[in-house]
């Protein structure tokens, strides 16, 4: 069997700045909202590639320090030029931009969720 990992849900306490943040650094673009009861809506962010993010409501539930959702980029160019992008509008850089083993930097968006922005030669594209 085959699967493929299409979404993954975040806690957010202001979806219209996270909208804006993945739209501007990784081309997410407002999708659809979903329902959720008497809970807030979830909104539901899609990337160009199908990817969805799910914003949910705020949350006060840790996540383990390691955890974080990782961009894999088109070159290692593009992963420094992404970088050089965040550093300058003050996105918060939580590791420093490496090129080895592969190039790589941490970020965290605008909740402090950890990413990472990478580019792997031996990632499958």
């Amino acid at each position: 069997m085959s699967a493929a990992l299409r979404h993954c849900h975040l806690a957010s306490r202001d979806h219209a700045a996270s909208l804006r943040f993945y739209a501007t650094y990784f081309g997410f673009r407002f999708d659809a909202t979903f329902p959720r009861g008497t809970a807030p809506e979830a909104t539901i962010l899609r990337a160009p590639d199908g990817f969805q993010l799910y914003l949910e409501g705020p949350s006060g539930e840790p996540l383990p320090p390691w955890f974080h959702v990782g961009f894999l980029v088109a070159s290692a160019e593009a992963c420094r030029e992404l970088h050089a992008r965040m550093q300058a509008a003050g996105v918060p850089i939580a590791r420093a931009y490496v090129t080895e083993p592969f190039a790589s930097f941490f970020f965290t968006d605008p909740d402090g969720h950890l990413a990472q922005a990478y580019f792997d030669p031996r990632a499958p594209g």
